[in-house]
């Protein structure tokens, strides 16, 4: 798969471009958005990200052209978006048939998901990691809490992102749990995954500022009940913003 990135920055490749490797993507980095357009039909990509902050009178031309030829199923343009992007610009966007936009903080880990979900939802990428994450906001009830394999000590913390395979997790006090080595194993986990607690058993695979935790086995059901708690985030994100928009 080929990936066509318009943007003038070079960070902002870089960041693209080491998420998108991993998964199967060849990268294609174009600083000016005339010769993107000329080169087109060459390129043939199957994903655009476009810097519209950059480019802000050429992102429509290319997208007019991409939807001449392929659907919507069938190519990915994303339009990395200033923060006072237009609400009219937005509609016309939609109107040409743009797949999402993205804010341009892609140091953002939440900005890179998204990215991620966009693609996913229209194409069927084939991730090494085969799983989803879900970077958990104030509306996601989900926590993690250990006992500690030695000391018996109840380790509870946050969790910085979490996928149905493991978690990354920031200890309350990271005293508590310096001497976890890798590959420990923690048998006595818990996770609060919206209404219902699941036990299950964990691996650290790493322990530096945050905990990596591997999800070795879960309690019957368990791995089910976490899958659709993160395959349900739009769901609650939409009732939250309904429910936000009420008590305006």
């Amino acid at each position: 798969m080929k990936a066509l990135i318009v943007a003038r920055n070079d960070e902002i490749k870089n960041l693209l471009t080491y998420h998108l490797k991993p998964v199967g993507f060849e990268i294609v980095h174009y600083k000016d958005p005339v010769k993107a357009i000329d080169n087109f039909e060459e390129l043939d990509p199957q994903m655009i990200l476009f810097h519209g902050q950059d480019f802000p009178r050429h992102w429509k031309p290319l997208l007019k052209l991409l939807r001449e030829k392929k659907s919507k199923e069938e190519a990915v343009f994303i339009l990395i978006k200033a923060p006072d992007f237009p609400m009219e610009e937005a509609a016309k966007a939609s109107h040409l048939g743009i797949n999402g936009m993205i804010s341009a903080d892609l140091k953002n880990k939440e900005e890179i998901y998204h990215l991620e979900e966009l693609f996913r939802r229209y194409k069927s990428v084939k991730d090494k990691r085969k799983f989803h994450r879900l970077v958990p906001k104030n509306l996601d009830r989900i926590q993690l809490m250990f006992t500690h394999p030695y000391s018996t000590v109840i380790v509870t913390g946050s969790l910085a992102e979490i996928s149905i395979q493991g978690a990354s997790f920031k200890p309350a006090d990271p005293s508590v749990t310096s001497d976890l080595k890798r590959d420990q194993e923690i048998p006595l986990c818990s996770l609060r995954v919206g209404e219902d607690v699941i036990s299950l058993l964990c691996r650290v695979t790493r322990n530096k500022k945050e905990m990596g935790l591997q999800f070795v086995s879960f309690e019957t059901g368990g791995h089910h009940k976490l899958f659709r708690y993160i395959q349900s985030r739009g769901g609650r994100e939409l009732k939250a913003a309904v429910l936000s928009k009420k008590n305006q």
